[in-house]
């Protein structure tokens, strides 16, 4: 095995061992569970919810689909939250912290439904993911389950808690969670918190896989690249498959799972109270690259591919920046050793239980790039 990508190792997690604080959990809980028919909640009875990270791109998505549904929104943002994206919506504001308890309480008060997209998808350590996606998850779950009718709790994922895929095996909900990187542990480790309080309050997790769509900055760069130069950077020698879900779908899925999807339990089978998010099984990068350049008027685009030596070498320069600067960089070993696999997960459950239908990855890319267009963000 080549020594320059990590295998990752089965984790062995535990949800009845509390993981010390900085320290990976040493056991991967057992079991979810679906349960009866009071923890569904009915359309009708979805009148006002709480988003976590709504002033955020995912965020955006969601409060605009809840607000077209006559959906009463109330947003949990800090105090320097921008509110640019939601003035064209009438949402509810409350500024709050997820490790300040009495904000989240008030936050929480009278919602029939908590959607947490809230998230830290950058940092300088585990620590400091943690703090965010496990301890920020499971505060706030701690104050919704106290209340004297605990709210539906829908906790937004990742595939990354999940871990990388095999060829040609897109990760199921069943499979054993695998996840090599610090952001993947820590999302992991909040699902786990959440799992503790599933037997008095409803809640399900929803993995996505890349989430694209109108105001995302994270994948703006790709349809710059392509837009400007006509190429499409590939890691590796090989093709990698991932798995892309537009927010506007991603945001039905999560309304679905709210009003009638799977609970958590540890008494039942793995995978059960959680969804894969995905168009489909998986495209690859150059398959993406020409799409986008379909959208912004390239001709063609070419495949640039990046050797696996080239992309570890350039993590370690920005590890040595992240290590200096003490800030998060967009590239760093952890992020560089993931790009090396497949990532892709299977939308079949979601397809089946909840009718999730999401629109084509053709035309959402399309849509994207327009609005890219339109906002003067692609110049």
């Amino acid at each position: 095995m080549n020594k320059l990508f990590p295998v990752a190792k089965k984790p062995v997690l535990n949800c009845c061992e509390k993981p010390k604080s900085g320290v990976q959990p040493t056991r991967f809980f057992q079991q979810f569970w679906y349960k009866k028919e009071s923890q569904f909640l009915r359309s009708e009875n979805m009148k006002k919810v709480l988003i976590t990270g709504g002033s955020g791109f995912i965020g955006y998505h969601l409060v605009r689909r809840l607000c077209q549904k006559n959906v009463a929104v109330r947003c949990l943002v800090r105090q320097t939250s921008s509110r640019t994206l939601l003035q064209p919506f009438e949402v509810e504001y409350h500024v709050g912290e997820l490790n300040d308890a009495e904000s989240l309480r008030q936050a929480v008060d009278g919602c029939d439904a908590v959607f947490h997209a809230a998230g830290l998808v950058r940092a300088k350590n585990y620590q400091e993911f943690e703090n965010v996606n496990r301890f920020g998850t499971e505060n706030l779950a701690q104050v919704a389950v106290e209340c004297a009718s605990p709210p539906v709790f829908v906790s937004i994922s990742s595939l990354s808690a999940a871990g990388y895929s095999e060829p040609n095996q897109p990760r199921q909900e069943s499979d054993p969670p695998m996840p090599i990187s610090n952001y993947g542990k820590s999302k992991l480790a909040g699902e786990i918190a959440l799992l503790s309080f599933a037997k008095k309050m409803p809640c399900t997790i929803v993995r996505p896989g890349i989430v694209f769509g109108e105001a995302d900055k994270m994948n703006l760069t790709l349809f710059k690249i392509v837009k400007k130069w006509g190429v499409c950077p590939l890691p590796g020698y090989r093709d990698k498959y991932y798995s892309w879900i537009h927010a506007a779908d991603l945001s039905e899925l999560l309304i679905a799972a709210a009003e009638r999807g799977e609970r958590l339990d540890p008494n039942q089978p793995m995978g059960t109270g959680i969804y894969f998010a995905a168009s489909d099984a998986g495209r690859t990068m150059a398959e993406i690259g020409r799409l986008i350049g379909q959208s912004v008027g390239r001709k063609r685009v070419w495949a640039m591919r990046c050797p696996p030596r080239g992309i570890l070498a350039a993590s370690v320069l920005y590890e040595a920046v992240k290590w200096w600067s003490g800030k998060p960089q967009p590239l760093d070993w952890e992020k560089a050793c993931e790009s090396l696999h497949h990532w892709t997960c299977s939308p079949e459950k979601a397809r089946t239980q909840l009718n999730f239908s999401p629109q084509p990855i053709e035309e959402r890319i399309n849509q994207t790039a327009q609005w890219f267009l339109e906002n003067g963000w692609l110049v």
